[in-house]
């Protein structure tokens, strides 16, 4: 009842609430799937084999299909290169082929009262109460992942309400099928985070002998990230390319890195791999999508192939 009364105070009527609040159940299973994700308990290693062939292939079809036009120029109007949008869409929901099974509903209320980040999914529940009773979308369907996810791009309800556009103008905000929505949604989340369309994420790189231990530092040591950037204090030390290369660093093949003077933050990969990746501020954006350094070379990897 405490809830119910938050929800009415929040502007949802009481014919949603009668709707949808009686049908909720707890899905206790959701709770232990937040507490063990992939994109933070896997090895690099492990988690890149997201970057496969099937997605690879798909994604190029995609971005070549009869949806291309749209695509690019959608992608184009936000200032987003095409190929990490559907990258995002790859690595997310496999281009919208993997199963949503779970009530969002049953999702973000058992997390709302799981004690761990109460409050977050507390408000994520009222967003999708939202979202039902603005009209944008039946309770039929907002079937989401584990984490309370919907649509394509895996969008949380309040991104959904705060970021999720209407592109072709007919009244919905569709990010459940392949359309403009869909693209100009992915694209607005990122243009939100301050996305550069003249820079990319970043690249792979070699370490020099020891590396893994001599190339790290605080942010603090070294030269100031973008703002996007500020938050991810474990990125380490920012370093001008030229001075990344002065300490050893090279490309994946051997040669010398770019001249050109971007500030760029080391990720180191699996101990012991001699792999590296040098991260420009858009990999920052994509941090924001999913705060993992994992998830965000998953897409990173993933839109270099589909670009490819």
């Amino acid at each position: 009842m405490e809830f119910r009364g938050e929800a009415l105070e929040h502007g949802i009527s009481a014919v949603t609430l009668d709707q949808i609040l009686p049908e909720i159940k707890q899905e206790r299973q959701v709770v232990t799937a937040d507490r063990n994700q992939a994109e933070f308990t896997n090895t690099y290693a492990r988690y890149l084999k997201r970057v496969s062939p099937w997605r690879i292939k798909k994604g190029r079809e995609l971005i070549r299909s009869e949806h291309a036009e749209m695509i690019n120029r959608v992608a184009q109007a936000y200032g987003v290169q095409a190929r990490f949008i559907i990258a995002i869409l790859g690595i997310e929901t496999n281009y919208g082929t993997f199963e949503l099974n779970h009530s969002v509903f049953d999702v973000v209320a058992t997390l709302a009262f799981d004690g761990r980040r109460a409050a977050q999914f507390r408000n994520e529940l009222l967003a999708a109460l939202e979202i039902v009773d603005k009209g944008y979308a039946s309770p039929q369907m907002l079937s989401s992942s584990w984490a309370g996810a919907l649509g394509f791009p895996q969008f949380n309800p309040s991104n959904y309400l705060r970021l999720a556009v209407d592109e072709d103008m007919d009244g919905k905000r569709d990010i459940w099928q392949m359309g403009p929505d869909l693209i100009g949604s992915v694209a607005n989340y990122l243009k939100d985070t301050d996305w550069r369309d003249d820079q990319t994420w970043g690249r792979e790189v070699r370490l020099p002998p020891e590396g893994e231990i001599s190339l790290r530092g605080e942010q603090s040591e070294g030269l100031p990230p973008a703002q996007v950037c500020n938050k991810y204090k474990t990125l380490g030390i920012w370093r001008s390319l030229p001075e990344w290369q002065s300490r050893g660093v090279r490309t994946k093949w051997g040669a010398s890195l770019p001249t050109r003077p971007l500030v760029a933050a080391l990720v180191i990969g699996d101990e012991g791999d001699n792999k590296g990746y040098l991260v420009y501020r858009n990999f920052c954006s994509l941090l924001r999508y999913n705060p993992s350094f994992r998830y965000a070379l998953g897409v990173s990897l993933l839109a270099d192939r589909i670009g490819n």
